[in-house]
């Protein structure tokens, strides 16, 4: 029995209502992961990784490794914006306020920002109970956003209303990149709406 696993050093997968950054990309230009998928790194990577099988098993390893490789964006915008602002201490002063004033709605405009997250996903193959191989990967992703205001309610931001915004992504697999992909400015959705 072949299982292919992923396994993402943060907890900021999207619930199915969230922006996510596949999204940004397909608004401005296409999913990007689909210009890596037949990358010549990641191919002799699944491919190496893929001979610990049986040989029987090759396709089912490869198939599943590309499966997990194409939901490496499905990451939610929101919580990397909201852990972003978390670092700001004006912007950690009216969650806290705005916790102890649960029934009133704060306002807080923020300046021209970037906000860089880093993940590091891995998928983790497996033949049977037995480890044969991890797929490690890291994944920059960047958000520039001029002109935004949140909404905060009960030490949440509810809603965020951004003018222009502009993404970029960086995938690589054991240090070899895989793509390196800018959106144009944008505008950004009316609001934004946090779960």
């Amino acid at each position: 029995m072949t299982d292919v696993t992923a396994q993402a050093a943060t907890a900021s997968t999207c619930a199915p209502t969230s922006v996510t950054w596949r999204l940004l990309f397909a608004q401005t230009g296409g999913d990007p992961l689909e210009d890596c998928k037949d990358a010549p790194s990641l191919a002799e990577a699944i491919s190496e990784a893929a001979k610990g099988f049986p040989s029987a098993c090759w396709d089912d390893v490869q198939g599943g490794c590309r499966r997990e490789v194409d939901k490496l964006l499905d990451l939610s915008v929101e919580r990397v914006l909201f852990d972003g602002w978390m670092k700001l201490e004006r912007f950690k002063t009216c969650i806290e306020e705005s916790r102890i004033r649960s029934g009133d709605t704060f306002f807080q405009d923020l300046d021209d920002h970037k906000i860089a997250s880093t993940h590091k996903p891995r998928i983790e193959l497996r033949y049977g109970a037995v480890k044969v191989a991890d797929l490690d990967f890291e994944m920059e992703l960047a958000l520039k956003i001029k002109g935004v205001r949140l909404e905060i309610r009960g030490g949440k931001v509810v809603r965020a209303t951004a003018g222009i915004c502009a993404a970029s992504a960086r995938l690589s697999l054991h240090e070899h990149v895989l793509l390196e992909r800018a959106t144009p400015d944008f505008p950004a959705p009316a609001s934004i709406r946090f779960s």
